[in-house]
């Protein structure tokens, strides 16, 4: 089996799984990335080519004449390469309803196509043009997108509703790691037999075999931990504030930050004066990363964030978050390996770091149960293995419509 990828770069965390599927479950893995930084990543997003066992082609990224992006040479690609799937994500996707050509190539050569999102701001069809004309979903700079209830808005939005739905119910396979995303195709017209649920995941194997090796690194119980990207929808300011308050009640609480992005020297200027709070900066060795994460007690996202969460709990620690991308809701058990606090508010953040810390027992005991959870349930074996039955749904599928 022969998988092809078009992604906006390389994600050092996704590379490893990506080399995971192609060493441990016999998949072909091919990914196709600008030759320049690709529009669609993120600000502060990491990415590498250190370590990659799969094949990685460059190509120019271009602005189609419906004004998102696409690859130039992409057809000769595949026919060098003969994929026997094509995996796909926004803004890819909408090519192949704006270029109907491209379908009937795909089918032509027998590629079955499945799209991979998450997709945590996408509005059910029925609310969709609502959604958009009040400026639904928050961009990475913590902004409501701009409302705009004009005609012209209502037409656009109305387009990006259609293409979704054309698009949704051309592929062969949706991959997403959302329990709701099956009742949220199902609102565009995708029968519930194409939508596969993988859950999301690092290389967990790796992560454990790390936490292992640091089993004996002493813990602060009280000791805060930040891991991501410093952008402003992260809200590490508010982690900031709540670590301030702490301290006058916890004289042992402290916050280690690490990452990178635009947000670092506002959030290092709120920190000032405040030698219990460190900024490591953007660590990407696993063991360095890994010893920082076992000196912390509790892990905390309090703003948008996704496989930060998993990582933790393979470091057997507490998990405290309130709505991120998706991910927390398969991992985070109120009560039981972590608590949720209302998204935004600081008195809500504290109110639960308080409770840990006012029974540290309990911060041991809830880091134990997030590794279960992860050796157990949730992990880079049982995703990936949904991942396969998601190709093989695609594949079968392609063959029966190629013979239609």
């Amino acid at each position: 089996m022969k998988i092809m990828s078009l992604a906006g770069g390389l994600p050092h965390y996704y590379n490893l799984v990506l080399n995971k599927l192609q060493r441990d479950y016999g998949v072909e893995v091919c990914v196709v990335v600008p030759t320049e930084k690709g529009a669609t990543l993120g600000a502060g997003v990491y990415t590498s080519d250190k370590g990659i066992e799969f094949k990685v082609f460059r190509r120019e990224e271009y602005t189609t004449y419906y004004g998102k992006k696409f690859f130039r040479g992409l057809k000769e690609l595949i026919l060098a390469e003969k994929p026997d799937v094509l995996m796909v994500n926004w803004p890819y996707q909408a090519s192949f309803v704006f270029y109907p050509g491209w379908y009937r190539f795909l089918r032509k050569h027998k590629v079955a196509l499945i799209s991979k999102e998450i997709p945590f701001q996408v509005p059910h069809y029925d609310n969709a043009i609502s959604y958009y004309l009040q400026g639904g979903g928050v961009t990475e700079n913590n902004q409501a997108h701009q409302s705009n209830p004009s005609l012209l808005a209502r037409l656009k939005f109305f387009i990006v509703r259609e293409t979704r739905k054309r698009f949704s119910n051309l592929v062969d396979a949706h991959i997403n790691y959302l329990e709701e995303a099956v009742a949220l195709h199902g609102s565009y017209g995708v029968p519930a037999e194409k939508v596969f649920i993988t859950a999301n995941s690092p290389d967990t194997d790796a992560l454990l075999h790390t936490a292992n090796e640091l089993k004996d690194v002493a813990a602060n119980p009280f000791r805060l931990l930040h891991i991501g990207r410093l952008v402003k929808w992260k809200q590490v300011d508010l982690l900031i504030e709540a670590t301030i308050a702490l301290r006058a009640k916890y004289p042992q609480t402290e916050l280690s930050i690490v990452g990178d992005g635009p947000e670092l020297e506002p959030l290092r200027a709120q920190a000032s004066g405040h030698d219990f709070i460190q900024f490591h900066g953007g660590i990407y060795d696993p063991k360095e990363l890994g010893k920082i994460t076992c000196e912390s007690g509790i892990y905390v996202l309090a703003g948008m964030g996704g496989l930060s969460i998993n990582e933790a709990m393979c470091f057997s620690k507490p998990v405290v978050c309130s709505v991120a991308d998706g991910t927390e809701k398969r991992l985070v058990r109120e009560g039981n390996n972590g608590h949720y606090f209302e998204s935004g508010s600081l008195e809500s953040l504290q109110e639960v770091i308080e409770k840990l810390f006012s029974n540290p027992e309990m911060i041991t005991k809830m880091g134990q149960r997030s590794r279960e959870i992860i050796e157990k349930e949730i992990n880079i074996h049982s995703v990936l293995g949904n991942y396969m039955e998601a190709f093989r749904g695609a594949m079968g599928r392609e063959l029966v419509k190629s013979s239609i």
